[in-house]
């Protein structure tokens, strides 16, 4: 349950691409007592170092940004306007709750639309765009809401409460990538007290959901030879999907990436993790391409080139405040990047 605790706090807490300090606070927290040192860069990169025996550099990488939006502008009535930060799908945002930084903390509120009662039936059926929208927080002026600190510029989430299910199922928001954060926190107690025949690089990466810009900083500022990115990623077993569009299941085990938008996977680094795997038994399946993409884009391409592979999370209604995943899957993600840490000098160094 102690694990349970650390998800839950990472899931909760308010971190939108660039607003992500109080995602950092918990994890710096976590990961003080596990490193060699700790460093955060000019962007929000947060890296734990582990010396080991070489200077050979491995980087474990998770990113600590959830899709979030930015005030826009808020007219005289006090009802803001809107720019979704991240790979939003338009259809989440009526009638969702929300939370704003506000001056003295969070403002809460809700986007409204227009209720089935007053529009036409041929409007219902079509999705609202961001644009259209407006969020809000019951404040009847402009002057009202700017006295609460609610600016052009504020950042926000859509809020979603995180709750363990049955099955050992797990309902919440931003388990991309706050998985793949408490996962990488996981290794690291994993391995504190062992010596390591290489330095390890723990990078928790800002801006994931802003084109990766957060990867890129850190990949060239680690310099790996190797990489592993912990993620989650699209899961679509659920009705309406059709098979050739699921990339992949929850309850299969953590999911290997063959290739994405970002990144074809070397067949090298492939078959290392599917060897391990079937050596160690751990549940897992291959992500099936083209879908999505993660910080392995930049960082594969990182100076002179990184061996970079990609563990992930399945999550259905990803990139949502009510997304759910299985806590085995997450399990097995662990189980893999820490057999995979332990097998890289001895296969792929």
């Amino acid at each position: 349950m102690e694990f349970i605790g650390l998800l839950k706090a990472l899931c909760e807490a308010f971190g939108p691409p660039g607003f992500e300090d109080d995602v950092r606070a918990i994890i710096r927290e976590k990961i003080t007592p596990l490193a060699n040192r700790i460093e955060e860069d000019a962007v929000g990169n947060l890296t734990a170092w582990v010396d080991g025996e070489s200077d050979v550099v491995v980087m474990l990488d998770a990113h600590t940004d959830e899709v979030g939006f930015m005030v826009s502008h808020v007219d005289d009535k006090g009802f803001i306007r809107f720019a979704p930060l991240g790979g939003w799908d338009v259809r989440q945002f009526p009638g969702s709750r929300v939370a704003l930084r506000g001056k003295d903390g969070f403002v809460r509120g809700a986007i409204g639309f227009p209720p089935p009662h007053i529009t036409k039936q041929e409007e219902r059926s079509k999705a609202i765009p961001a644009e259209d929208l407006t969020i809000d927080i019951g404040v009847g002026s402009k002057e009202e809401a700017f006295e609460l600190g609610i600016v052009a510029g504020t950042p926000g989430v859509l809020e979603g409460p995180f709750q363990v299910l049955p099955e050992n199922r797990l309902l919440g928001k931003a388990f991309d990538d706050r998985g793949g954060c408490a996962a990488a926190i996981t290794v690291l107690e994993s391995l504190k007290g062992k010596r390591l025949p290489y330095t390890l690089a723990v990078n928790f990466a800002t801006s994931e959901e802003l084109g990766l810009r957060g990867a890129k900083v850190s990949a060239f500022r680690i310099a790996p030879k190797v990489a592993l990115v912990l993620e989650t990623t699209t899961a679509g077993d659920f009705p309406g999907v059709p098979p050739h569009q699921s990339p992949c299941a929850l309850g299969s085990g953590v999911a290997i990436t063959i290739a994405d938008k970002t990144m074809v996977t070397s067949p090298r680094m492939l078959r290392f993790l599917q060897e391990i795997a079937h050596e160690r038994n751990i549940s897992h399946q291959l992500k099936q391409p083209l879908f999505g993409g993660t910080n392995a884009g930049e960082i594969h391409l990182s100076r002179s080139g990184v061996l970079t592979g990609v563990l992930a999370t399945p999550s259905r209604y990803i990139h949502g405040p009510s997304s759910i995943i299985d806590l085995r899957d997450l399990e097995s993600q662990i189980q893999l990047a820490l057999a995979a840490l332990e097998e890289i000098p001895k296969r792929l160094l």
